[in-house]
């Protein structure tokens, strides 16, 4: 039984092997998964946002995983009603919440939680969707510049989600997202939180695990998934969050003939190369963090002894 709120956290960029880690962690330890994982909420997004097998989710249940259709959308607030929901009920089993992933956001909007952020309507969408159909991305991300500098300066000019989300959040209030971070309560000491972060040394290794990675999913028939998701969701595009997840958004585009198969693999090796580059810039703007090379060869006894002494301190 957990005597005390307390809360693991592993953090880290794309293909580190948290899963893998936090699996460990159940078999030892009184803890309950919750995912922290923006692909993951998809239902039918299971190869390429690395769902565990249907077995393996039996044994190893995950929360906040198959919790929406590709054609909805799904926020940080949203996530953080949730978050707080299941772990009060993780808390009322006796048991102490693991979440593991790697949406920074989603761990950002935790640690850094804001208040009255603008929730988002199918009519602000729809204004912003329109907008990027328009104008184009580009043009977007110089508006944003000129209403937020200096939210633009943290983003990349290709991050649509973010940039779309910042407009949305200016044309529902009148303010830039800024003014929001600016004006949110004072994050907490985490003094219940233990927060043990993968951060590779050798990108060069991080790289070749990510082209393994990406070889696999394909070979796992990861565009007959996608093909199988749009035949069910016909009215799928790119201005939809779930196809913009990095693999499904090159696949869709394969599909499309925008792009060729010969192409296919590098563009998601690439893709996916940048988002763990954006997952570490994250990463490295957070504070109080155990920092562990996920290459280490030791690194399940490493994760294991940390957990232990956290749980067992009173």
């Amino acid at each position: 039984m957990a005597s005390t709120k307390q809360e693991v956290f592993i953090l880290g960029p794309t293909a580190t092997g948290k899963t893998e880690l936090a699996m460990d962690c159940l078999r030892n330890f009184p803890l309950e998964i919750i995912s922290v994982d923006s692909a993951q909420i998809y239902r039918h997004f299971d190869i390429g946002s690395a769902k565990l097998s249907r077995d393996e989710q039996i044994k190893y249940p995950h929360r906040l995983i198959d919790i929406i259709d590709p054609n909805q959308t799904y926020s940080a607030a949203q996530f953080i009603n949730d978050y707080k929901k299941h772990k009060n009920e993780i808390y009322a089993n006796g048991n102490s919440p693991l979440l593991v992933g790697g949406t920074m956001m989603y761990f950002n909007a935790i640690f850094n939680p804001m208040n009255d952020l603008p929730a988002s309507t199918p009519e602000s969408r729809a204004y912003v969707n329109n907008l990027l159909l328009e104008e184009g991305l580009q043009t977007l991300y110089e508006k944003l510049s000129n209403v937020d500098p200096v939210y633009a300066k943290k983003i990349n000019s290709s991050d649509t989600q973010r940039i779309l989300r910042a407009l949305e959040v200016f044309h529902l209030s009148g303010h830039p997202i800024t003014f929001f971070h600016k004006n949110h309560t004072q994050p907490k000491e985490n003094k219940g939180i233990l927060k043990l972060v993968l951060l590779p040394n050798d990108r060069v290794r991080l790289h070749e695990r990510i082209a393994l990675r990406v070889d696999r999913m394909l070979d796992d028939n990861f565009i007959d998934e996608v093909k199988n998701i749009l035949k069910l969701y016909p009215d799928l595009d790119n201005s939809y969050p779930s196809i913009r997840c990095v693999g499904y958004k090159q696949i869709f585009l394969y599909l499309k003939n925008e792009i060729t198969k010969t192409d296919l693999k590098d563009k998601i090796i690439f893709a996916t190369r940048q988002l763990a580059k954006r997952q570490i810039t994250w990463l490295r703007q957070m504070q109080q963090l155990e920092v562990i090379d996920p290459f280490d060869k030791n690194i399940k006894n490493i994760i294991k002894n940390k957990v232990a002494r956290f749980l067992d301190h009173k």
